[in-house]
């Protein structure tokens, strides 16, 4: 990995001291804070999310893995441009440098069109969004390419398939294109899960994963209500718990996904919870994704629903 790309950290994530050779996860931090159409400010938050992550225990309970199980190196923050396209390429290039090395690339946004730069990176088969919004807009105030419009360049860019999870915060536009691309475009929203429970989508996710060899998952943290996680770019009421969001993310990971990110905490807007829960959800996705490899009979069963059913 090229260091003059990179701000090395001094508080690596989750008192990490794995090497990149020897890391099997790869975490880096993108503070892209530059196309917020609410709140700004999450360009502090992959330092934030480290901090926090520095109280976390070395146990998980949902796995039975300890924190010596999941071998993370963090190799600091992207030094990124101030102009979007190249910031994004900047991304793009982290992301496909990780992934050629064996490992899976761990984003920390920053703000969500970092999703686009890993995206082109890794072209995955599936595309799993945890979020409030779809990102689907064409334009947002005269922006083609925004947090609230990268979906859409993704789309455009990839032949893949969009999954999104926890959907509440929908424009007309935007449900019309999903309405409009069944085939591409599914959608599981909050109020289903909140009424019917957290399998529902993992059900979706598996259906979506039976015909995929790779996926990408993104973690927008509005897709929480905003009393579990208040400090986000742009909040939306009825989201989901963290504990939901974690059965979800458990209950769907397999070694298909080549990769995941976490993005939009605007930490000065709180005294840290939404940080802390930040943390907490990227260790135990690791800590999941690490439990499905390790449970090989697991993930064989997957690929042979997924080959039944094609």
């Amino acid at each position: 990995m090229r260091g003059d790309i990179l701000t090395p950290t001094h508080q690596p994530f989750f008192e990490t001291s794995t090497s990149f050779e020897d890391a099997d996860y790869i975490l880096f931090g993108a503070p892209l804070d530059l196309t917020g159409s609410f709140r700004r400010g999450s360009r502090f938050a992959p330092d934030a999310i480290r901090l926090a992550s520095m109280d976390l225990e070395d146990f998980s309970l949902r796995t039975g893995l300890y924190r010596r199980s999941i071998a993370i190196a963090d190799i600091g923050n992207l030094r990124l441009s101030g102009e979007l396209e190249a910031a994004l390429g900047d991304c793009e290039a982290a992301v496909r440098l990780i992934s050629e090395a064996g490992k899976v690339p761990v984003m920390l946004g920053g703000e969500h069109t970092v999703t686009l730069g890993a995206l082109k990176a890794l072209r995955p088969d599936l595309v799993i969004s945890l979020d409030a919004h779809l990102d689907l807009r064409d334009r947002l105030y005269g922006l083609r390419l925004s947090h609230a419009t990268f979906m859409r360049r993704a789309f455009e860019e990839l032949d893949a398939h969009f999954l999104f999870i926890g959907s509440r915060a929908l424009s007309e536009e935007e449900l019309e294109f999903a309405e409009g691309n069944p085939g591409r475009v599914g959608m599981v929203t909050s109020l289903e899960i909140l009424r019917g429970g957290f399998e529902r989508a993992v059900r979706a996710c598996e259906e979506a994963l039976a015909s995929s060899s790779s996926a990408y998952l993104t973690i927008d943290m509005d897709v929480l209500d905003p009393s579990a996680a208040p400090a986000v770019s742009n909040p939306v009421p009825e989201g989901i718990s963290v504990t939901t969001l974690i059965d979800i993310i458990t209950g769907m990971v397999d070694p298909r996904f080549r990769g995941l990110d976490l993005t939009e905490v605007t930490p000065h807007y709180d005294s840290g919870l939404t940080s802390t829960q930040a943390a907490y959800v990227i260790v135990e996705s690791l800590y999941g994704l690490e439990s499905a490899r390790l449970d090989r009979s697991r993930y064989r069963e997957r690929l042979r629903r997924s080959s039944d059913a094609g």
